[in-house]
């Protein structure tokens, strides 16, 4: 299949996770033979002018720049897909429907990859950004809905939009993966590794976003520290939280026991996490975790002892004490002492760790991940939708025709 593959993240360069997953789903579909064309979308306008994304600025605007970039994406990507004259088009979704229309326009199958909701997100994570009562719901299930296939990334992600009346004859959940050429044991930075000499290293690398559990890392280090003085903690990332969590520590005294790498090139990542004894995904209780993280995959490919919430997809792929650890989110204590069990046991640490990388391996490579996407892409090719893109902001349902 010929594929062309839109993506609308605003800025891939700070959207790492995002930008790892578009660059891998791609490279693994073409080594099963397909051509893949990755359309960038408003990414170098949004360098070049250094405009911040929606909602930072503007937090009233957010919804009206989304639907005006929509609406005068249309042409220009209809003039793209003339070009490229794909088989089916790949959208990684981000609240645009101009590639639906764009597609619908030209007669060609189209399929969406949804991460999350886009305005639930946006409501429970930025509450800065006003949202209309209803209006990005709307939008959104409107488009969802008339899309010929639904990548979801979990089953907590599909649930919520079964409950939300779309179709699940067009959905398929397919979860992220792990590169385990990259993601191995042996990558260990052992520069790392010797700054620190005869410690025990407890890493965790991420964005320090609000849903990182940034309060559990706090009590981590302070209550790990105070009883284990060979523990060492080394993160990874950056950003205003970061600094806020490193200054905690100085004025707690702590600030000897942490180093903190700084945002990392994506070709350091691996080092630094296989150079790990135990690695934190430290998530808070929420009562929708719809997420597939991408840190759980490549974390558990290092072959490392993983400490994770018994979440969502998190508590599909991890189970405890086979190949990872499970804390309970809703009892905050039970993160930090089953980090402080393995801290004792390095024997477990290993079992954990080489249990780990045998399920990324057998059931959660990139290579999974294509098999499954190319199989839905090449339904939606057999078996296109007939809702027309007139007719995705209202009912109604017809033949489409090219033209």
């Amino acid at each position: 299949m010929r594929i062309v593959y839109f993506n609308y993240e605003w800025d891939l360069e700070r959207s790492t996770g995002s930008a790892t997953q578009i660059a891998e789903t791609s490279a693994a579909l073409e080594r099963l033979g397909h051509k893949v064309v990755v359309i960038d979308r408003h990414r170098k306008q949004a360098q070049r002018n250094a405009v911040k994304a929606p909602g930072h600025r503007h937090n009233w605007l957010w919804e009206t720049a989304n639907y005006w970039r929509s609406v005068r994406g249309v042409p220009l990507e209809i003039n793209i897909l003339r070009r490229e004259r794909p088989d089916v088009v790949l959208t990684f979704h981000a609240h645009r429907f101009s590639s639906l229309i764009a597609a619908r326009r030209l007669g060609i199958p189209i399929v969406f990859e949804v991460n999350a909701s886009v305005p639930f997100e946006t409501r429970r994570f930025h509450p800065q950004v006003h949202l209309l009562p209803g209006v990005s719901e709307w939008i959104e299930d409107r488009t969802l809905r008339a899309a010929d296939r639904l990548m979801m990334v979990s089953n907590v992600l599909r649930d919520y939009f079964l409950a939300r009346g779309l179709p699940r004859e067009r959905m398929a959940v397919i979860p992220n993966g792990a590169d385990t050429n990259l993601f191995r044991p042996e990558a260990a930075d052992q520069e790392l590794r010797r700054r620190l000499p005869a410690r025990l290293l407890i890493g965790f690398a991420g964005s320090f976003a609000p849903f990182h559990g940034l309060d559990l890392l706090q009590q981590a280090v302070l209550r790990i520290s105070a009883r284990h003085p060979e523990v060492h903690f080394v993160f990874a990332g950056g950003g205003p939280a970061a600094e806020a969590l490193r200054k905690r520590w100085e004025a707690n005294g702590c600030a000897s026991r942490v180093t903190f790498l700084g945002l990392l090139p994506r070709k350091c990542v691996p080092g630094m996490l296989a150079a790990m004894d135990i690695l934190l995904a430290p998530y808070p209780a929420q009562n929708v975790f719809y997420f597939s993280p991408l840190k759980i995959f490549e974390y558990m490919a290092c072959g490392r002892a993983v400490v994770a919430p018994r979440l969502g997809q998190v508590a599909e792929v991890i189970r405890h004490d086979y190949n990872g650890v499970l804390y309970d989110p809703a009892r905050p204590d039970d993160f930090v002492n089953q980090v402080l069990s393995l801290a004792q046991d390095p024997n477990r640490r290993m079992r954990l760790g080489a249990a780990a990388r045998e399920t990324i391996i057998s059931q959660y490579t990139w290579d999974h991940h294509a098999r499954l996407l190319a199989a839905l892409l090449e339904q939606a090719v057999a078996r296109p939708s007939t809702i027309c893109w007139p007719n995705i902001l209202g009912a109604g349902r017809r033949s489409c025709g090219a033209s």
